[in-house]
């Protein structure tokens, strides 16, 4: 529903601000999308196939051969207990609006595709679609952004990407979505990528239908934590998934033929040959993480319970991919805006590469890496904030409202390096554990039946009011903690205070939280939750949560006896009997005397005495890890957002420019035939701009 509503007011904005040329085949594949997506609401069904499925049916209907309803046909099951609580945290209520607006943008350079395809225009298409398009990523980008940190400040595992299935669902179309403006960006200047730019545009928004029918359609649902079991909607998306791309590649191929070739092959120092070049290493690399996420499905050819890939699968794969594309966008940059041969080129990069070298190898020291692949992965990404922000502090200086591609490209290198810098977290531990960690690793560590312990631990234990020393960072103090009840029943506060073990700075307070998820809990099992804490730095976070209590376990065995309790009495109005379990107290010696009776409540008081030998020290059990720049990926891409939204900017104004001047020189077929220097952007003509290259000279853009 959210779906269709996004793609209602896409529609209405394509409806306003498209122009005739385009606005009757644009809407006939955007209205074709959303029959394909009313049809899940709706449910028809085709020649006995059901196609789609209301989500108002009752349970009685969706149903009805259940044994309640054969015996009971009035039973009304009870309510649910509500939204899961880990769904309630205002970022993740944000992303699934902007990411269905994403979809629903994604359709738009489709259907200008598929307008192209059908009207035999295929050079001009690409002006009015390069805006949503960047619009759709934006939106998409925004979201990934989202449920990333909605992962890292809300779930306990300290990420903020697991390449899940439906973290992949919009990953993909995202990447070809990239590939699909840089192939636009060189159809504006030549034929050298007509076809290249039609075929993202389609498969930017097939990837979206074939990953929601990955996560919608109940196939992924043993390998994924968010995928959905089958709700009805296998056939229908099914269906939607062949359609679109049926049609699409079979219009393509119709076409192909007269399609336009360009007059020559571009030479490899070009900027044509470099960015179709990225382009393709970008339509590699969503290949990958599709046949990753696909493997379930796959596998099934030759195993019957396929596993899917671990994070290692997909690092190892893209870290090569994301190091070409960060070394050949400065290339590609430094190509954009000035002519090169190899020679002047090589010059250009020079003094870009000498300073990315000098600061890679103080990094490289200062932060004892040894890894080879993280040295060059490192260097790839300091070429690129280096490398681009040559360029975009020239543009700055002369026209800033050109800027977007640049700064996207400079947020990109700052994401790398923030992914790679958050790949070096590390537990923060007390000498205790650290001694016993390394007494398991020298295999010095038995279990009780004399077998030696493998696993090292990663957690702490404090006792209230006791300090302890951490990673040799931080005093700890367990302060206190309390039942709260605050923002859901049973909720739990920790209170712990840390102070710099050199003395400098002022103490700190995290107050982390536990609570029991009611949804997946049952009378005699009681499951918790917990709310990381995190301490924001420039560099570095400081990641808290609460593995355990003395608290939690008072507060499970209370709701575990509150629940026998009322199971006794509901057995007790229905004439059954009850056994609750015995409980058994070996130690220490108690003295119970009988105090009194009160007949009227149906009570009896005694007196205990020797009970304070069961009181514990109040303890906790905490799990502490610094987190290295990740500050440093929010960063990057917040750039790229930034950049994206200029650009946006500067492609509508130039549409609108084209289009008044297409009204106001020419008819529509000339238009089409026309050239680009019968319309020059202001990027085309770059109003003169000189770009001073690094090696110190300045020419005008050609």
């Amino acid at each position: 529903m959210l779906w269709i509503l996004c793609s209602f007011f896409v529609g209405l904005s394509l409806i306003k601000w498209t122009s005739d040329t385009y606005r009757a085949p644009v809407m006939f594949f955007m209205t074709l999308t959303q029959i394909f997506l009313l049809w899940m609401l709706l449910g028809v069904d085709i020649f006995g196939v059901k196609v789609g499925i209301s989500p108002f049916r009752t349970l009685a209907e969706a149903m009805p051969d259940a044994p309640i309803f054969q015996t009971n046909p009035g039973f009304v099951p009870a309510d649910g207990s509500g939204l899961n609580d880990l769904l309630r945290s205002p970022w993740i209520v944000i992303h699934p609006p902007i990411l269905f607006l994403g979809f629903a943008m994604m359709t738009v350079p489709y259907a200008f595709a598929m307008a192209a395809l059908w009207r035999e225009q295929y050079r001009q298409w690409v002006y009015p679609a390069l805006p949503w398009t960047l619009g759709a990523n934006l939106a998409l980008l925004t979201a990934i952004f989202l449920g990333g940190y909605w992962a890292y400040e809300t779930l306990s595992f300290g990420g903020y990407w697991a390449w899940d299935p439906v973290e992949n669902a919009s990953l993909v179309p995202w990447i070809f979505g990239v590939a699909g403006i840089h192939a636009m960006l060189i159809q504006r200047k030549s034929n050298a990528s007509v076809k290249a730019s039609i075929v993202f545009a389609l498969l930017a928004y097939m990837t979206i239908v074939y990953e929601t029918f990955l996560t919608r359609s109940g196939v992924l649902g043993d390998s994924s934590v968010h995928s959905f079991v089958d709700l009805g909607l296998y056939n229908q998306l099914l269906i939607f998934m062949l359609v679109m791309v049926i049609i699409g590649f079979g219009m393509f191929f119709y076409r192909y033929r007269k399609m336009p070739k360009p007059e020559t092959d571009a030479p490899v120092v070009s900027r044509d040959f470099m960015m179709i070049a990225g382009s393709m290493i970008l339509f590699v690399t969503g290949l990958v993480i599709i046949l990753g996420t696909s493997t379930p499905i796959i596998g099934r050819l030759f195993v019957d319970n396929p596993t899917p890939p671990e994070m290692a699968f997909y690092n190892q794969w893209t870290m090569p991919f994301g190091i070409l594309i960060a070394l050949m966008m400065v290339a590609t940059q430094y190509l954009w805006w000035k002519k090169h041969t190899l020679e002047t080129l090589s010059g250009a990069l020079i003094m870009p590469t000498l300073l990315t070298s000098i600061i890679t190898v103080a990094v490289v020291i200062t932060g004892n890496i040894r890894d080879l692949g993280h040295m060059i992965f490192l260097f790839a990404g300091f070429f690129a904030v280096v490398g681009n922000g040559a360029v975009m502090l020239t543009l700055l200086r002369n026209n800033p409202k050109i800027v977007g591609g640049t700064i996207t490209h400079v947020g990109f290198g700052i994401m790398l390096l923030g992914i790679l810098g958050s790949a070096y977290d590390r537990p923060l531990l007390d000498m205790e554990t650290v001694a016993y960690n390394a007494a398991v690793e020298r295999g010095e560590v038995f279990d009780d039946d004399g077998f030696p312990q493998f696993q090292t631990i990663d957690v702490i234990q404090l006792e209230m009011d006791t300090p302890k020393v951490v990673g040799n960072e931080f005093i700890v103090t367990y302060l206190a903690s309390e039942v709260t009840n605050q923002n859901r029943p049973g909720e739990q506060k920790y209170t712990l205070q840390f102070e710099r073990f050199d003395g400098k700075g002022r103490p700190f307070i995290f107050e982390p939280v536990v609570y029991p998820m009611l949804a997946n809990s049952s009378p005699g099992n009681i499951s918790w939750t917990v709310d990381p804490e995190v301490r924001t730095g420039l560099f570095s976070d400081i990641y808290l949560y609460v593995g355990g209590s003395s608290l939690v376990q008072r507060e499970t065995a209370r709701i575990e006896n509150e629940a026998t309790i009322q199971a006794a009495i509901v057995a007790e109005e229905e004439g059954r009997s009850y056994y609750s379990p015995l409980l058994e107290i070996d130690e220490p010696e108690l003295s119970i005397r009988f105090t009194g009776i009160d007949p009227s409540r149906d009570e009896i008081e005694v007196h205990i005495e020797g009970l304070e030998a069961f009181r514990e020290q109040e303890w906790i059990l905490i799990t502490v890890e610094r987190k290295p720049f990740v500050s440093i990926v929010w960063l990057g891409t917040f750039m790229l957002m930034f950049g994206f939204s200029i650009a946006i900017f500067h492609r509508w104004n130039d549409q609108k420019k084209r289009e008044h001047k297409q009204d106001k020189h020419l008819d529509k077929p000339e238009y089409e035939s026309a050239g680009d220097n019968d319309f020059e952007t202001t990027e085309d003509k770059y109003n003169g701009t000189e770009v001073t290259t690094a090696n110190g000279k300045s020419e005008k853009n050609g």
